[in-house]
């Protein structure tokens, strides 16, 4: 009842009886939001600039939104991002509007604040009065010359001969649970407040951990695959999959593919040591098989066949990746540090970047394809004989003991070869 009484009285403010005088009404309504009534007497055409954004601490804002504005007497109001702009003719003018976001939630209490004044011309006197659902529980004005709780359960704010500019920031404190919490606080717009942490950061820093968890975690397991067969371990009999040359093995092995393939080639008839080759170059042979005839290193061309067939990694993908990731993570975090703020994020992607770069470096060379076919072909059991199978023995670095002798005297003779220049 008593609040109902005050909030009765709200709704015909009283003019100001003194000349460059105000008397404001605020009525803290059971939504939240603030309802103020401002009646103002200028001798002269007056400013007042109400800013939406105030300092909060800790490099925040807090935010404030003001709406319903209308004004009764000669003057006009403009709008902008973070202010209002009120500029008065001389005379007495009414300005009404209500606040959301004045209500924070201090833990052990509801704290509301505004800012009041901050015209232009000198204030002979400023009285107010604020009404809520419940008594407040504290009050403090920084600027006013009185504030207190009245006997009718209203809050009173005084200030006398305030200067041009002076403003009275009210602040009352109110039982928890009296109305809701609407305060909205913000980074600040400023370098340091585009590196606080907020919620969404701190959310994205959570996820950037599990992804650098899972990231780590996965590594552990690629490299574990490598790991020599355990004990005991009986391999399949030896068969060669389909498409897969010595050249192949002895790549995925770290062996010497170029002798490799050019023991393949002569056995099965493209190459000679003495004597011209039984088969011509045909469209049977690969690149790098080509680079053997003419040649050349097919270390290249084997690699690139390698990956074109899924078992090898490009060389570096992985590095140039997060080197990338790392520039636009640092072109984020400017950009968002100028701008909206989150700096942060760009902060994340940039070590996101750097993570991938320095893990690339501990990345195995084959790929889960690749790794699955080396596995296979690690140490066979039942590797047929035969002068077909030769090949595949030396890149598996096992040449039967009869065929040592031959492959030797081969090798040797095909380095003559190739020596020799051309007629």
């Amino acid at each position: 009842m008593r609040w109902l009484c005050a909030a009765l009285l709200l709704l015909t403010p009283p003019l100001p009886t003194l000349p460059n005088s105000a008397e404001v009404e605020l009525r803290l309504q059971p939504d939240g939001s603030l309802s103020v009534v401002e009646a103002i007497d200028v001798g002269a055409r007056t400013t007042r600039t109400i800013p939406l954004r105030t300092p909060a601490g800790g490099d925040r804002d807090q935010v404030y939104t003001l709406r319903d504005l209308s004004l009764e007497g000669s003057g006009s109001a403009e709008r902008r991002d973070d202010a209002v702009t009120l500029s008065l003719n001389p005379g007495t003018s009414i300005v009404r509007y209500t606040v959301d976001g004045a209500v924070r939630d201090a833990g052990d209490r509801l704290e509301v604040t505004w800012t009041l004044e901050g015209w232009d011309t000198a204030r002979t006197l400023v009285r107010a009065s604020f009404a809520a659902p419940r008594i407040a529980i504290g009050v403090r004005c920084s600027g006013c010359a009185a504030a207190q709780n009245d006997q009718t359960g209203l809050t009173r704010f005084s200030g006398q001969r305030l200067g041009p500019g002076q403003t009275l920031d009210i602040a009352v404190d109110l039982p928890p649970g009296t109305v809701p919490a609407n305060a909205r606080v913000q980074p600040a717009r400023t370098l340091a407040g585009a590196f606080v942490l907020t919620a969404p950061v701190a959310w994205a820093w959570i996820a950037f951990g599990l992804l650098l968890l899972a990231g780590a975690v996965s590594l552990l397991l690629i490299r574990r695959d490598r790991e020599p067969l355990p004990a005991g371990f009986t391999a399949e009999p030896f068969a060669t999959p389909d498409g897969v040359l010595p050249g192949h093995i002895a790549l995925l092995r770290n062996e010497n593919p170029a002798v490799v393939t050019a023991v393949d080639l002569a056995i099965r008839g493209y190459l000679g040591a003495d004597a011209a080759p039984t088969h011509p170059p045909d469209d049977r042979l690969t690149a790098f098989e080509r680079r053997v005839l003419a040649g050349e290193d097919p270390t290249a061309a084997l690699a690139a066949d390698a990956i074109r067939r899924g078992w090898l990694r490009p060389p570096g993908r992985a590095r140039r990746a997060g080197i990338r990731i790392t520039c636009y993570g640092l072109f984020l975090t400017i950009v968002l540090a100028l701008t909206v703020g989150y700096a942060q994020l760009g902060v994340i992607l940039t070590l996101a970047g750097q993570a991938l770069t320095f893990g690339a470096r501990f990345l195995p060379t084959l790929t889960r394809r690749g790794r699955t076919l080396e596995r296979r072909l690690r140490d066979p059991a039942g590797l047929p004989a035969g002068e077909r199978f030769v090949p595949y023995a030396l890149a598996l670095g096992r040449p039967a003991p009869d065929t040592a002798f031959a492959l030797g005297e081969f090798l040797v003779a095909l380095q003559d070869r190739r020596r020799t220049p051309a007629p």
